[in-house]
């Protein structure tokens, strides 16, 4: 009867286990969980936030004219720059104002 006792308290206390180590893994995917959703939404902000003073005032001028439509080769006529200036303040403007595009870009600012 000892024996069938000690099996009996040996098996509860594994399903015991059993279920804590479940539980410890399920909290801890909640956690990862939370943390990838905190990231995602501190990326979205940091993302959607930029600001003017952070383009040169030539930047802003292209920008501008990007933003009226204009061609890079409109815009190098109209400042009086290299076509292959304009494409580097645009470059520029893009990494500052984190957009890879003149889509994006359209986007950012009729929101």
């Amino acid at each position: 009867m000892g024996q069938f006792t000690r099996l009996i308290h040996t098996e509860e206390a594994e399903r015991k286990y059993q279920s804590s180590i479940i539980i410890i893994v399920f909290l801890i995917l909640a956690v990862i969980g939370l943390f990838a959703f905190i990231l995602k939404m501190r990326n979205k902000e940091s993302q959607s936030s930029f600001n003017e003073d952070d383009l040169s005032k030539q930047e802003r001028n292209i920008r501008y004219l990007i933003l009226e439509g204009k061609s890079n080769k409109e815009i190098a006529n109209e400042l009086f720059i290299s076509l292959s200036t304009v494409k580097s303040h645009i470059s520029n403007i893009y990494s500052k104002l984190r957009v890879s595009d003149r889509r994006e870009l359209l986007q950012k600012y009729r929101n």
